[in-house]
């Protein structure tokens, strides 16, 4: 395993009680970084430190509500005092729903409109406060490739992630003169536990099994198979170390081949 351009790193990790977050915290404190995890779920989130720690790495877990720019800013704070400047920040917390269009709550648009892009939205401004009294740094958002392409029963999702990426754009042009880098990671179908549940909500949509799902995105993969988790920790290590230096406004399409624009 290539460890380099992690040592002395300090990330933070929304949603890295779980899922793609749990999954790169753990990667990257092998690598040599310290890592922050900042999850509302305090039995997982702690958990994922402790595993963390008990192997001899850093590790610090925040119980935060990443739509509280607040309660954001005070955890970042006390990051920074236990583990140092923050160098790198990953918003990876997310929630995902399908839904007819017709049959989606208002309540169900607040809630993911919060969680995936108002949150990333406040995150960013926290990472960049914090960056800029240190001399620059880079964010990975991610989205999704429901951020690049569209999908009835997803129309609530789509536009969260649809978003990220304007925002991850936008940011990116405003500070790419401050050394800060921000770049997204657009993946496909990874299958955590989020997609446990989806799996039944998309068999209902295209009045398939649950169990014929997986294997039904597989056959519509050019590569044939699902995200690895270990496909995106290898595209954040990329995107947060300097083997991507000359990159920012960037998305990897995490698709195999899925989607290329």
């Amino acid at each position: 395993m290539n460890h380099e351009g992690m040592e002395g790193s300090v990330i933070v990790i929304t949603g890295g009680g779980s899922g793609m977050g749990a999954a790169m915290a753990k990667d990257f404190a092998e690598r040599g970084a310290g890592i922050a995890i900042l999850d509302l779920d305090e039995a997982r989130g702690s958990a994922v430190a402790d595993s963390i720690t008990d192997a001899n790495g850093k590790a610090v877990y925040k119980k935060v509500d990443v739509t509280d720019k607040q309660v954001v800013l005070t955890a970042a704070d006390e990051v920074e005092q236990e583990l140092g400047a923050i160098t790198s920040w990953i918003n990876s917390a997310g929630v995902s729903k399908m839904v007819p269009f017709l049959k989606s709550s208002e309540e169900l648009w607040d809630l993911t409109i919060n969680v995936n892009l108002k949150a990333t939205f406040l995150c960013c401004q926290v990472a960049i406060e914090k960056m800029l009294k240190h001399g620059g740094g880079t964010i990975l958002n991610m989205s999704s490739l429901s951020g690049k392409k569209a999908s009835a029963w997803q129309t609530v999702y789509c536009a969260s992630k649809f978003g990220v990426q304007g925002l991850t754009q936008s940011i990116a042009k405003e500070f790419a003169d401050r050394n800060i880098r921000v770049n997204s990671i657009c993946p496909g179908i990874v299958y955590t536990e989020m997609w446990e549940k989806l799996k039944y909500e998309y068999a209902q949509k295209k009045s398939i099994d649950p169990e014929e799902v997986m294997p039904y995105f597989k056959k519509n993969i050019p590569m044939h198979r699902l995200v690895d988790l270990q496909d995106v920790i290898n595209a954040a290590v990329f995107l947060l170390t300097d083997n991507s230096a000359y990159l920012t406004g960037q998305s990897i399409n995490l698709t195999g081949g899925e989607w290329m624009d």
